[in-house]
């Protein structure tokens, strides 16, 4: 997992907000969770889980100010997390305890999400869904999915791959705007 080091500042700290970024291409919805942001102390965090990596960044913008990056044909909104997962209601407010980053059991080099470890015996998984679904879930019921482990080794990167493409750059030949609320 790339950015271990940002989760771990934040450890002891208080969960104040969180945030998905969905993705729609020409109107229609392709990803309701492509980006994953919480605001935990004062500190926003930035939680890419795809193409089996998992990548944590201190985020710069004011995520709350803004509505959605894109464009008509390429736009990813902004939306509160517990607008379509209310169960997200009862981490607000909850000290992040510890994480693990979870690693698929028969290939531990391929990262699938992490798992947030709360006061009052809270976890939440943020998890990619491997190939051919390819896609984002999070799971508020204290388990992770089967074929996933927890990984034991601290500071696994994958040979410095970078996800910073995901912030917008993956359309690259196309100008993005940010429209901010």
């Amino acid at each position: 997992m790339k950015g271990e080091d940002h989760l771990k500042k934040v450890i002891g700290r208080t969960l104040e907000d969180g945030r998905l970024q969905s993705f729609y291409l020409k109107g229609e919805l392709v990803d309701r969770i492509n980006v994953t942001f919480l605001k935990i102390g004062d500190c926003w965090l930035r939680v890419v889980s795809t193409d089996e990596m998992t990548n944590v960044k201190i985020e710069e913008d004011a995520i709350d100010e803004i509505e959605f990056y894109g464009d008509n044909e390429f736009k990813y909104p902004i939306e509160l997390i517990d607008k379509h997962f209310p169960e997200f209601k009862k981490y607000i407010g909850k000290k992040l305890l510890d994480f693990k980053e979870l690693v698929l059991k028969e290939a531990e080099s391929m990262s699938f999400g992490i798992n947030l470890y709360f006061e009052d015996n809270l976890n939440w998984v943020i998890h990619n869904q491997d190939y051919p679904i390819d896609r984002n879930v999070y799971y508020f019921n204290n388990k992770i999915p089967e074929d996933l482990k927890e990984n034991k080794n601290e500071m696994l990167t994958l040979g410095g791959i970078q996800a910073e493409w995901l912030k917008m750059s993956i359309f690259a030949s196309k100008e993005i705007a940010v429209y901010r609320k």
